[in-house]
């Protein structure tokens, strides 16, 4: 009889010390945000999040780097592609759910500064079980925009390290038809 309440009291303890691991299942990988440098509004954060445990929703962001950080994906409005907000994302049991363009991303609103490569950012996942989760997610080199972009009226044949040439180019710009 009393191994009985042993055992039974053992089960008890391990279940009620199982809940939180279950609960707190929740795994970020191959987090990114592109740089971006002075004069930038917003970026995108890319993730993707796999929950271990029972299923949970992202229903929230913040971060120190920018003034609100929203849930958004794409919805055709009207014939045109926007981005809506979402006020929450599901994260079944064993499923990646991936935060990537094209399906549901996190945007940094309210830039506080230039996001610059190998920087890092602070950012808190709110989570509705698993509660509040903060990482520290890479700043990546932008390969569509940032400095790209900021040096795509200069030579490309140029070096990296010399100073920029610019004369002629403009024209050259102008009159190539698949640049316009």
């Amino acid at each position: 009889m009393i191994k009985n309440k042993l055992v039974s009291l053992a089960v008890v303890a391990c279940t009620l010390g199982a809940g939180p691991v279950l609960a707190s299942g929740i795994h970020v990988r191959d987090a990114w945000i592109p740089a971006y440098g002075e004069g930038a509004r917003s970026a995108p954060l890319f993730l993707t999040v796999t929950n271990t445990g029972t299923p949970d929703r992202l229903i929230g962001a913040r971060s120190d780097a920018a003034e609100r950080v929203s849930i958004n994906t794409l919805q055709a409005h009207e014939g045109e592609l926007r981005a809506t907000a979402l006020q929450a994302v599901a994260l079944p049991s064993g499923v990646p759910v991936i935060f990537e363009s094209g399906n549901a991303w996190l945007q940094l609103e309210g830039l506080k500064a230039p996001l610059r490569p190998r920087a890092t950012v602070t950012v808190k996942l709110v989570f509705e079980r698993a509660g509040e989760r903060e990482y520290r997610i890479r700043v990546r080199p932008n390969p569509l925009g940032g400095d790209t972009l900021e040096n795509m009226r200069t030579d490309p044949l140029q070096q990296p390290g010399q100073t920029q040439r610019t004369e002629g180019l403009d024209d050259a710009l102008r009159s190539d038809p698949f640049l316009r």
